[in-house]
């Protein structure tokens, strides 16, 4: 039986879940299938052109839907939050965003979103690219760390207890007083406080005279 495109895109989505990006190879991929070693590259030309599909993939209907009468910022806000929440969606999914370079259609949709959204703000074609580039860092940024900790013995919280530990209240006062706020893994609570930040920063520059 001939295997579709579709297929061996849901059976590479299913392994990313199942082993992790480092783990995920084409050679593993096929053995999922059950096909022969290569024969995934009829519908895939390289390892890369499928992790650009893949990523590509976790964006579908990010756009959609979005409420053309929000205030601009309150766009940036909601696209930033679905953005996050389709890495989520993944195991690993942040890092499959981060490392690959996909033009493809979901993701120009996304960036053709905020880039509109912000030049509606007032930011001119430049700084609407700049802005748009920093708020997707930051929710890249974000989710790497949080899905990182989640993958640590714990989900994080050895980590945490670690962290308590080597804080010295005499010689990093300010730290150890701000241990109960520095969680691992982040919580949503954190996220949202930092892309708060991010798009006030925006915001500001939009007000600039």
């Amino acid at each position: 039986m001939q295997l579709s495109k579709e297929q061996v895109l849901a059976a590479a989505l299913g392994l990313l879940d199942e082993v992790g990006l480092d783990q995920l190879t084409m050679r593993r991929l096929a053995a999922a299938l059950g096909v022969q070693n290569g024969a995934t590259y009829w519908h895939f030309r390289s390892k890369q052109d499928l992790l650009e599909t893949m990523a590509d993939t976790l964006l579908t209907g990010l756009t959609a839907g979005l409420a053309a009468d929000w205030p601009w910022d309150e766009r940036i806000t909601e696209l930033a939050r679905r953005l996050r929440g389709a890495l989520l969606s993944r195991r690993d999914g942040a890092r499959l965003f981060s490392a690959a370079f996909f033009p493809l259609p979901n993701a120009l949709a996304y960036g053709e979103a905020m880039i509109a959204t912000l030049r509606e703000g007032g930011l001119s074609s430049r700084d609407a690219a700049g802005a748009a580039d920093t708020l997707t860092y930051y929710v890249v940024g974000h989710t790497i760390e949080e899905q990182l900790a989640a993958a640590l013995p714990g989900r994080g919280h050895d980590a945490t207890a670690r962290l308590t530990g080597a804080v010295d209240p005499k010689r990093h006062p300010h730290m150890y007083a701000a241990l109960a706020h520095i969680p691992a893994p982040h919580h949503q609570e954190h996220f949202d406080y930092g892309l708060h930040l991010v798009v006030n920063g925006i915001r500001a520059d939009t007000e600039r005279p």
